[in-house]
């Protein structure tokens, strides 16, 4: 157990010992809930919550938990049969509720968290009276159990905070349904912003009934806001790597088609991806006469040992950035890849390009920078890895059920890595990797890696929208929520029988695409950099002004945080000075295009921290101008950083748009910009 978890374990431990035992009495089975109340509340939960609406409607009452009026208030309580205890002090529940709030101290809950909610009393408190003093901005409750929260529906009037735009219930949910909920609700509306200032709110009792679920509820909650980080990158410069990819591969996004042509032609149809994971060994063989009857696709490991065994795969999926991916399809000659088309995202190095002698189709990740390019080639929500992308681009095509092989996702028992005939090898992690236990696909605990375990996160928020069945073929490995797990000799005799000439169908589809879009696709891209040039020119110029005007005031501003006194010279002029330093900030912003779409993949990794610490600003202080100084101060360095990025990019969009007219000379030159004179040093 972390020092983190026995420390958390301690303090609730004092909260519910602080909690006097209560005096029990009798209990009253007779009472009858208010139908009313309930009526209201359940209409409410039907149009926003329907699927937990039918989940209450279906919850019997089991009497684990009894309603009953007590203490000299006659407030509704809720008392535990198995703990034998009243939720709330009995002489009064709605003080109890205030005074276990104030007691968690709570400073800055921009997201509160509830763990579990009683028949209501601690939410309805915390709205009332707490929520704009924490500029709390949502809550999110998780609820355990179904009993308790629909004896709060039949008490308690919850019906305006049901219906509330910026309140989620989360009630009932297993541990693997409860983490791709987090992950979404994180991801809705950029939530992920609040994870430095989210506080849980809670009453002791909740804990003292399901406090091993909270407690893992919070772990999950972590987990998750962790997960949705990493796939915005945890490095700008790292970010720029695909850009920069990107630019060089604009011959090739302009020269070939996209997935968007294969758009649902397998509809019903069955697909296997194949990974490289070590029970690979195990079931490959059986993958010989299947090229009719099912659509393979391969991630980019996986590929030689397939052509090693004389099996073509009909698409191979490619994602990494780095040089070492070039290695893993390298060394085919035309014959071996003939119509096995390299569906890699054109994030991937040049260099893969020019070694695979096979055709290609386009396959956008969902980044911004494709939507700059405006020609449509299609578009995934492609995540961490090449075996990901191989189930998005088997979704894409609307193949159902999609069979995975070979994705383990963690060690074999005797310590392998990868199957047998990889390029790199069976034992591919360096020693001092951090090791991880999960739920294997045989019942049993098996090993990862942290890598391998965020892959294991991304396919469950894959199959969570994935209308079809998964079926986890892999014999080995690590389980993946949702997925059906079965062997892949049972895979094949219960669905792939029926043949249908997958290779034919995406050849002729693909003939689509002509010489004429290249053409114009050139033409645009052309364009579209001169505007993004004159663009980037502009955001760097708006940092320039941006540290200037900070330069104007910083000494005056850093005072303040010295020293209180000095605040009174400063507090009527200063949202003149936050309004003028910000503004700049919000001219970048408004250059949208190319703002957004091209340059944000570049320096959100760093943007969303600098903001998640924005936010948690507050916290350090009392006074809350005290804070406003500190993020006005703090802007400095967000003016450096991205004018810093922008003319890396500046630079790297002059290089790609010369080698786009070198490579083809006939094309109008008219847009070519004129020189700048701002340089990578301009800002620092």
């Amino acid at each position: 157990m972390s020092k983190k978890t026995k420390k958390k374990n301690r303090l609730i431990s004092k909260t519910i010992d602080n909690n006097p035992p209560v005096r029990l009495v009798r209990v009253d089975n007779s009472r009858n809930a208010d139908n009313s109340i309930y009526h209201a509340n359940m209409q409410a939960l039907k149009i926003h919550y329907p699927s937990l609406a039918t989940k209450i409607e279906q919850t019997p009452k089991n009497n684990k938990f009894v309603i009953s009026r007590v203490g000299s208030q006659a407030t509704l309580n809720l008392y535990s049969r198995e703990g034998n205890f009243y939720y709330y002090n009995i002489d009064d529940p709605l003080a109890d509720v205030a005074a276990q709030i104030k007691a968690l101290k709570l400073k800055n809950a921009r997201l509160a968290v509830f763990l579990g909610m009683g028949l209501g009393y601690e939410l309805r408190h915390y709205v009332q009276n707490e929520s704009e003093k924490q500029n709390t901005v949502c809550i999110l409750v998780i609820e355990k159990e179904l009993e308790v929260f629909k004896a709060a529906l039949e008490n308690t009037d919850l019906s305006g905070i049901i219906r509330h735009p910026h309140l989620r219930l989360f009630v009932g949910l297993e541990e693997g349904d409860l983490y791709t909920n987090l992950r979404e609700y994180l991801h809705e509306s950029n939530r992920f912003f609040f994870l430095k200032a989210i506080k849980a709110v809670y009453h002791p009792s909740s804990l003292r009934l399901n406090k091993d679920y909270y407690i893992r509820a919070l772990q999950l909650l972590k987990d998750a806001g962790s997960q949705q980080l990493l796939h915005f990158g945890n490095d700008p410069y790292d970010s720029l790597i695909g850009i920069e990819n990107m630019l060089a591969n604009l011959d090739e996004i302009i020269s070939n088609p996209g997935i968007n042509l294969l758009y649902n032609r397998f509809a019903g149809k069955p697909a296997i991806v194949v990974a490289t994971g070590p029970s690979l060994n195990k079931n490959k063989h059986l993958l010989k006469g299947l090229e009719n009857k099912a659509v393979i696709v391969a991630a980019d490991a996986s590929l030689r040992v397939l052509i090693d065994m004389g099996i073509k795969p009909h698409l191979v999926t490619s994602l990494e950035r780095v040089m070492p991916t070039v290695k893993l399809l390298e060394g085919f000659n035309k014959e071996e890849v003939e119509d096995v088309y390299l569906a890699a995202c054109p994030v991937v190095r040049n260099e893969l390009y020019q070694v695979y002698p096979g055709p290609r189709v386009i396959v956008y990740r969902d980044f911004d920078h494709f939507k700059w390019l405006g020609i449509d080639r299609g578009i995934l929500k492609i995540q961490l890895s090449a075996g990901n992308m191989a189930f998005k681009v088997a979704e894409a095509l609307g193949c159902d059920p999609i069979i995975l092989i070979g994705q383990d996702l963690a060690f074999s028992r005797d310590g392998r890595t990868h199957a047998y005939g990889t390029t790199y090898g069976e034992k591919q992690v360096s020693s001092g990797v951090k090791i991880l236990t999960v739920p294997g696909n045989d019942g049993k605990p098996i090993e990862t890696t942290s890598t391998w375990y965020s892959f294991l996160r991304a396919y469950e928020m894959d199959l969570l929208n994935y209308s079809g069945t998964c079926i986890n073929a892999t014999e080995g490995g690590a389980y993946i929520t949702s997925s059906t797990v079965m062997s892949f000799q049972e895979a094949i005799a219960k669905h792939i029988q029926e043949e249908f000439c997958p290779r034919r169908t995406i050849r002729e589809r693909l003939t689509a695409f002509t010489p004429q879009n290249v053409e114009q696709d050139l033409q645009q891209i052309l364009k579209l950099t001169a505007d993004t040039i004159k663009d980037l020119e502009q955001v760097v110029e708006y940092c320039r002004q941006g540290i200037s005007s900070y330069e104007k005031y910083k000494d005056e501003l850093e005072s303040c945080l010295y020293g209180s006194a000095n605040m009174k010279s400063i507090i009527k002029k200063l949202s003149m000075i936050e309004r003028e330093i910000m503004e700049y900030k919000e001219k970048c912003r408004q250059l949208h295009h190319t703002f957004q779409l091209f340059f944000a993949h570049v320096f959100q990794s760093f943007a969303i921290k600098f903001e998640m610490e924005m936010i948690a600003v507050p916290e350090k202080y009392k006074d809350p101008d005290m804070a406003r100084i500190e993020i006005i101060l703090r802007q400095a360095e967000w003016y450096a950083v991205i004018g810093d990025l922008a003319a890396i990019c500046l630079n790297s969009l002059r290089n790609s748009r010369e080698m786009l007219q070198r490579n083809h000379p006939a094309v109008d030159n008219a847009n070519s910009p004129e020189e700048s004179t701002f340089s990578q040093e301009a800002v620092k």
